[in-house]
């Protein structure tokens, strides 16, 4: 007689701290998918198009005057409206070949990659050079009626006269040097603070309310930035890839890592070339009632020897997830094909390569290209030796048209030896109601991993993994 069903937990947390073979109560692989409030999964939503543009830069965005702007790596810089025209509006090109760093100041948008920082007036307008006093720079922020920008390679940086941003003096210019590195990222937070980081170092200023000197410096952290562009602020706090390689959450003057649970991937990466975070400075990823925060290290190898990951931060329920995209030609996951995102009125677009997207939550492709969702659990022993005689997914069905319906595969590993062959279960066409999908058994061992995946574009909520056992041993 078959034995009881038993919840297999699927609300613990991604973990990859520890070699896979020693986990017993998380999450071994988390892909394209997270953990929703009511303890189950849901799939993340895919991309469409909305824009294509002229070259086939990366696509860096922002918003000005309720347009949407993208500035490609490739030193174009286009103006969307909201039914989608694209104008370029490039007149002096973005150079320095960096990411690049947008900040508003009640006359224009202005950008920096590297080279000379470049303003755009609106609609009408091309870009053009900011003023020839102004230094070149990778970081270019706001605050208080002064833009300021880094000196590149030093540990200085200039501001403007305040209301007057086409003017620079050679006075006007201030050292962070609370420990003595090169200032390498900088943004103000929404509460008018002034963060500037270098590898060693993270200093707060402040505007001085009157006086010659526009700004002091207020406190210093003791650590630094190791990669520029991931120093971001979110959820009332900074967020960062520290010099220890940590992402860690910086509150004030102290920091706390917060990339514990996937340390040794973080650890393992070799190569931080571009790697970023968020909507550039101060917009957390807020989709489908979630808030992420997302970092990505667009040159670091995957499990799957392709290049590119993008991890999550759920950092209301803290815990982590990842996004991939798909390589056609291998046939497996690969970078997700974003380079950037920027919220704007109801939707998040997100700058791919030569295009501009946008999350759709009934999309679950991104730009046509497949977005597989697969989850892998621990190694689940509770009870010695037992007889795996049926499982079971709690989903939603009835996803599919009258036609046709994705399906849902599912697999086991016993005792950690080979994967059986997956099994494939219908989501069910519309109107399909019944919610489980039952796989049958799957033999005898001590333990048990599982893993399912779909690829098929439609939705996922599966609220619960069960398995029905016959204990046959001692544990």
């Amino acid at each position: 007689m078959p034995g009881p069903w038993r919840d297999i937990p699927l609300q613990t947390k991604l973990f990859q701290n520890i070699p896979e073979e020693n986990l017993t109560r998380a999450q071994a692989a988390l892909e394209n998918v997270f953990q929703n409030e009511a303890g189950g999964f849901s799939r993340f939503p895919g991309l469409i198009d909305v824009a294509p543009l002229e070259d086939q830069g990366r696509a860096y965005l922002h918003d000005w005057r309720n347009d949407l702007m993208a500035s490609t790596s490739a030193g174009q810089v286009y103006r969307i409206d909201r039914n989608g025209n694209v104008e370029n509006v490039t007149g002096v090109p973005v150079s320095g070949g960096g990411r690049t760093i947008f900040a508003k100041t009640p006359n224009e948008l202005v950008m920096a990659a590297g080279g000379k920082i470049i303003r755009y007036a609106g609609v009408g307008n091309k870009t053009e050079i900011l003023a020839d006093e102004a230094p070149e720079t990778d970081f270019v922020t706001f605050v208080d009626n002064y833009l300021i920008a880094l000196d590149k390679n030093s540990g200085r940086f200039q501001h403007s006269e305040a209301g007057n941003f086409r003017s620079w003096q050679l006075l006007d210019i201030f050292t962070a040097d609370s420990n003595p590195d090169v200032l390498n990222s900088a943004i103000v937070t929404p509460f008018r603070e002034l963060l500037l980081a270098g590898p060693d170092s993270i200093e707060q200023f402040e505007r001085l309310p009157s006086g010659d000197t526009p700004f002091f410096r207020r406190w210093s952290v003791g650590e630094g930035v190791f990669a520029p562009y991931t120093l971001i602020f979110a959820d009332n706090v900074a967020w960062a890839v520290n010099n220890l390689r940590e992402i860690v959450r910086i509150s004030g003057q102290t920091s706390q890592p917060v990339g514990s649970d996937i340390g040794r991937v973080v650890e393992a990466i070799a190569d931080w070339t571009d790697a970023w975070g968020g909507g550039y400075p101060d917009k957390p990823l807020h989709l489908l009632g979630q808030k992420f925060v997302l970092f990505q290290m667009p040159n670091a190898l995957t499990p799957y020897d392709t290049k590119g990951l993008t991890f999550l931060y759920d950092y209301r329920q803290k815990k982590w997830t990842t996004l991939y995209g798909w390589d056609d030609e291998l046939n497996r996951p690969a970078r997700w094909p974003g380079w950037s995102y920027w919220p704007l009125k109801e939707h998040v677009y997100v700058g791919c390569e030569g295009k501009v997207c946008r999350f759709d939550p009934n999309t679950f492709s991104n730009s046509g290209s497949v977005q597989r969702m697969l989850f892998r659990t621990a190694h689940f022993s509770e009870l010695g030796e037992i007889r795996l005689d049926n499982l079971r997914i709690r989903v939603k069905r009835g996803v599919g048209t009258n036609a046709s319906a994705g399906k849902f595969a599912l697999r086991v590993k016993r005792d950690n030896r080979n994967w059986t062959p997956w099994r494939f279960k219908s989501f069910g066409k519309a109107g399909q109601s019944e919610m489980f999908l039952e796989y049958g058994g799957f033999g005898c061992g001590h333990t048990f991993q599982f893993e399912g995946f779909v690829t098929d574009d439609t939705p996922v909520e599966i609220l619960k993994l069960q398995a029905q056992i016959t204990a046959l041993g001692s544990r």
